[in-house]
């Protein structure tokens, strides 16, 4: 394993002694559209940071204040794509506006007042398509409360009300609009582009990393409550189903979520991906 795969919070290491690695991802054509590209970086930003620590018995985090919230640009976005682009590192005031038009909600008000944003999206995109999890760069987007888990008998199962912390980041995804995100990709691509190559991805371009991640997170199954855990390595939980347990780390986040949660975020994803494919 790469050292920059490791995660302090164990988030991209097997929590499971038996816990196989999953398969690669297929391989997805260098000529599919680019327009892909700013709606799966938005929508995996969220997702991936909104769950990217994972559970702790003993309750250490402190929750992360949420900044004011962005004030919104107007929601018809007629940005054309030709558009004088900042350089790459003076992205950040760009993306706001653009990005804040999305939603209204706190959720997104909160990443976008972190500095970097185009490298955390390039990061994620990179991240997420093979399998691993963004839990150092998007720590603002995590829960601040801990999962909760009730005894049942022998077994241990998570409590639903655990599920409840994601409702807002599930409901921020839900509502973005696809159109509105096809327009900001057009704008931005150049830009995202670029951060992506900068992370020494040279053997390809963004949009193959999308549609990698995309097509592994739609894959995620929904299982059924309850959902039973068993004592990980450490202060950890692990899924006592080891065929949850097997899945990836970015497959993992997004089952924390909770089924309905969950439900919700790989519908978006869908609708994503089918709007602004050719």
């Amino acid at each position: 394993m790469a050292p920059d795969d490791l995660d302090l919070n164990r988030d991209d290491i097997p929590l499971s002694q038996n816990g196989a690695p999953p398969a690669a991802p297929p391989p997805v054509s260098e000529s599919s559209s680019r327009r892909w590209l700013i709606g799966a970086a938005v929508v995996l930003a969220l997702v991936a940071g909104g769950v990217a620590r994972w559970w702790t018995m003993d309750r250490t985090t402190t929750p992360v204040p949420a900044p004011e919230a962005v004030t919104p640009a107007p929601t018809d976005m007629a940005i054309e794509p030709e558009v004088a682009l900042p350089p790459l590192e003076q992205m950040d005031p760009f993306l706001r506006t653009l990005l804040g038009a999305l939603s209204a909600r706190p959720e997104l008000a909160r990443w976008l007042a972190t500095d970097g944003l185009i490298q955390q999206m390039a990061l994620v995109i990179d991240r997420v398509s093979r399998g691993a999890t963004p839990a150092r760069q998007l720590g603002a987007l995590a829960p601040g409360a801990d999962i909760q888990v009730d005894r049942r008998g022998r077994l241990r199962e998570i409590n639903p009300a655990s599920f409840r912390r994601y409702d807002g980041l599930a409901e921020t995804l839900a509502t973005t609009d696809p159109a509105a995100v096809a327009v900001a990709y057009r704008t931005i691509q150049p830009r995202l582009n670029e951060a992506y190559r900068n992370l020494g991805r040279t053997e390809s371009g963004v949009d193959i990393a999308v549609q990698q991640a995309l097509d592994l997170l739609i894959s995620t199954p929904i299982p059924e409550e309850p959902i039973r855990v068993v004592e990980g390595r450490g202060a950890t939980w692990a899924y006592a189903d080891p065929a949850l347990e097997a899945l990836s780390p970015a497959q993992k986040q997004l089952l924390r979520m909770g089924p309905q949660n969950e439900a919700r975020v790989i519908e978006t994803l869908k609708q994503v991906r089918q709007r602004l494919a050719p």
